[in-house]
């Protein structure tokens, strides 16, 4: 099923059903498949076709929902654009996707028309900002475009959006991402926490990364959502008390703000029955505290921008294992294996696999990429895993040394090149620590060279310069030499012993 049947069975069936709460204003379903109807209208007289990228710059906010399922509409491809990249890597995803247009919230509407290629003819719709004279405003969209649904045929397996994986390397990969991915997924997922058409999600995701987490899962069920422009503990623990969320999507550091807050002041979160944790470790004493506080435990999960969200996770009334990130959700196959390709045996620490109609089947204009990570009907995800006799499967660690920052994929390579930069530097390692807000953070081990004397401020100004703030190094600390390896390399290995050694 596509997201556009999903929504147009919502608006027959449930007209006056909340679709999205946002602060004090409630949009209906029906209300919302007409303005997604204006989007696509608008687009399609701009000259839109099937299979034209749309870029998307825009927070959590109505008219991301709106824009998102208006694309759809109009048989095109959402992009969402990271708006917190410094301009260079803007441009970059631009050039990539070549948007036929760009959908643009009015916080960054310099950024991204100072990013556009100078060929590019892009035409740029600004949401909360009146358009120059060469582009268009949302509030001429609603006023001067028609709500009826346009007449475009729309299949399943179409692509509705190119789902960023990672910047780290200035050439991000995009996974292509069907509407069939989406439905399998979201079906995935319901299934395996129990989701009803009564609940209300409210998902803390990034939206430039992940934007259909935001909506799938309560316009699959027919439910509602709530979104949050901000972190802050105190609006998210405000948000769910007034709406009466059921079902909150974050990470690990979220849940630690919010015992705070409610444990400061109090929320009635009583509604809350599902407190889903992705995208880095979930310590068994937030679980915990969570449970003990709010009533729910906190369900460590596991998912990726190839499985088109969790693949793996903890069921609500079962017992949690610890360490555990769960089970595989209905209609996805895991296998651990080996360098050789062969399953490893239970216990034993094998790359996770995955095969599923939910699993995209490659990157946007990137045959390389393609051909690494998907082989013979898998997708080779790069994490390493073990599993238990019951099925429960353990991270161990990533490949490649990714790590995830507030969610956000980081790769160490990217900075320690920054910093290779700086002239005062001689050696540097880049590995992951720990921090109480962001989870995982990237710390930099620096050798200085020829005796010079640096400070944080100064290494952490120089990456700022070159790098969004996300991955900027958090923690530095500086030594007389690196350990190295019998051949002479970086033993990160050991420095990543060091650091668990701290934890």
């Amino acid at each position: 099923m596509t997201l556009v049947k999903m929504l147009e069975r919502n608006a027959r069936l449930t007209p006056d059903k909340a679709a999205i709460f946002f602060h004090s204003d409630r949009i209906s379903y029906s209300e919302l498949d007409s303005t997604a109807n204006r989007v696509a209208n608008a687009l399609i007289e701009a000259g839109v076709v099937r299979g034209d990228r749309i870029g998307l710059m825009l927070p959590r906010v109505p008219e991301l929902i709106a824009a998102f399922l208006g694309i759809a509409k109009a048989n095109a491809v959402a992009v969402p654009i990271n708006f917190d990249l410094l301009e260079s890597g803007v441009r970059a995803a631009m050039s990539q996707t070549s948007p036929k247009c760009v959908i643009v919230h009015k916080h960054y509407l310099e950024l991204a028309r100072q990013a556009l290629p100078p060929a590019a003819k892009a035409l740029i719709i600004a949401v909360d900002g009146d358009g120059r004279v060469d582009e268009l405003s949302w509030t001429e969209v609603l006023r001067n475009y028609s709500s009826a649904g346009p007449s475009l045929e729309i299949n399943d397996e179409d692509v509705v959006y190119l789902n960023y994986t990672s910047g780290s390397s200035g050439n991000p990969k995009c996974a292509i991402t069907t509407h069939s991915n989406i439905y399998w997924n979201t079906y995935a997922a319901s299934d395996a926490l129990e989701l009803t058409s009564e609940d209300i999600h409210i998902c803390m995701f990034a939206p430039q990364a992940h934007p259909h987490e935001l909506l799938a899962r309560p316009l699959y069920l027919g439910g509602s959502m709530v979104l949050l422009e901000t972190i802050f503990p105190k609006s998210l623990a405000e948000a769910i008390a007034s709406h009466g969320v059921t079902c909150m999507m974050g990470i690990a550091p979220m849940y630690e703000k919010l015992l705070e807050t409610v444990e400061d002041r109090h929320y009635d979160l009583s509604s809350l029955k599902i407190a889903e944790s992705g995208g880095m470790h979930t310590n068994t004493d937030l679980i915990d505290r969570f449970r003990k506080k709010i009533g729910v435990p906190v369900l460590p999960v596991w998912g990726s921008t190839e499985t088109t969200g969790i693949a793996i996770a903890n069921r609500p009334g079962e017992e949690i294992v610890r360490d555990s990130i769960g089970r595989p959700c209905p209609g996805y196959e895991v296998k651990l294996v080996d360098e050789e390709n062969r399953e490893v045996d239970t216990g034993e620490t094998g790359e996770m696999i995955f095969r599923s109609p939910a699993v995209v089947k490659g990157y946007f204009e990137d045959r390389e990429n393609t051909n690494n990570c998907f082989r013979g009907g898998w997708y080779y995800s790069g994490d390493l895993a073990k599993m238990d006799d019951c099925g429960n499967l353990f991270f161990v660690d990533r490949k490649s040394g990714m790590m995830k920052v507030t969610g956000l994929k980081v790769y160490p390579m990217e900075i320690e090149r920054v910093l290779m930069e700086h002239p005062d530097i001689r050696e540097v390692a880049v590995i992951s620590s720990t921090d109480r807000l962001r989870g995982e953070v990237p710390k930099a081990i620096i050798v200085p060279a020829n005796g010079k004397v640096l400070s944080t401020k100064e290494v952490v100004d120089f990456c700022r310069e070159k790098l969004p703030n996300y991955k900027l190094p958090r923690i530095v600390e500086f030594r007389e030499c690196l350990p190295k390896t019998g051949s002479g390399k970086c033993n990160k290995k050991e420095l990543h012993m060091e650091e668990l050694s701290k934890r």
